[in-house]
């Protein structure tokens, strides 16, 4: 899929880490504008000057800390999408984020596909059109990466004539419904297609839950009849 030049503003006061992901960001002609800043005052000042599409931003920094710069950002800059990056992890930080106006965080350490996966969901938030092709490995990946972020969203996939939807609520995976199959044997019917146009809706939830497995359990392991 080729996407429009997109800006992306990566907040946090480890060097090494902002290189490491705007490098990884920028690298293959992806068609991304990557900036670092190397703290939340830096990243208001650069703000004033330019517009970006998204920010990633850590939790912990020196000044103004990313709770706070997410709420400026939501208050002054509401078109922008955030990505918030924390070590420290937990339910009570995660709710405070979504108050604040995001559905997209991640903890460390992660892997930089997750995030540049990560990254391109946010960026397609706004469009619920199937305007993405995935193949077989790259489904699985692609749920990954939301059950990591903890997304409560509808995934919807579809492969020639047929359809699958998987429901995730807080990063788990609740259901799965895909022809007349529900639960595990639809995700992994899902799992098993070559290749999937998907989109998704956010915050929507399932009618009833069929799943109760763990999703690191459910996408590492091979059904068995």
């Amino acid at each position: 899929m080729v996407m429009a030049k997109k800006s992306i503003l990566i907040v946090d006061d480890e060097e090494d880490l902002t290189w490491s992901i705007s490098r990884h960001l920028s690298k293959n002609g992806n068609g991304l504008d990557v900036k670092c800043a190397s703290s939340g005052n830096s990243a208001l000042d650069i703000l004033k000057e330019r517009s970006f599409d998204l920010i990633i931003s850590d939790i912990r920094m020196p000044g103004i800390s990313g709770l706070d710069l997410l709420s400026r950002v939501a208050e002054t800059y509401p078109g922008v999408q955030v990505i918030i990056m924390t070590a420290f992890g937990s339910e009570v930080l995660e709710d405070q984020v979504q108050k604040l106006g995001t559905q997209y965080y991640i903890e460390k350490p992660f892997e930089l596909r997750y995030l540049r996966k990560l990254v391109f969901e946010a960026l397609q938030l706004s469009d619920n059109e199937m305007e993405s092709i995935l193949l077989n490995e790259q489904i699985r990946d692609t749920i990954t990466v939301n059950c990591r972020a903890r997304m409560t969203s509808r995934m919807m996939f579809k492969s020639g004539l047929k359809n699958g939807n998987i429901y995730l609520q807080s990063g788990e995976i609740v259901h799965a419904e895909c022809d007349e199959l529900e639960g595990e044997r639809a995700l992994f019917r899902i799992l098993e297609w070559e290749e999937a146009y998907y989109a998704k809706i956010m915050n929507q939830l399932a009618a009833k839950r069929t799943i109760r497995r763990q999703w690191q359990s459910l996408l590492n392991s091979t059904m068995i009849d």
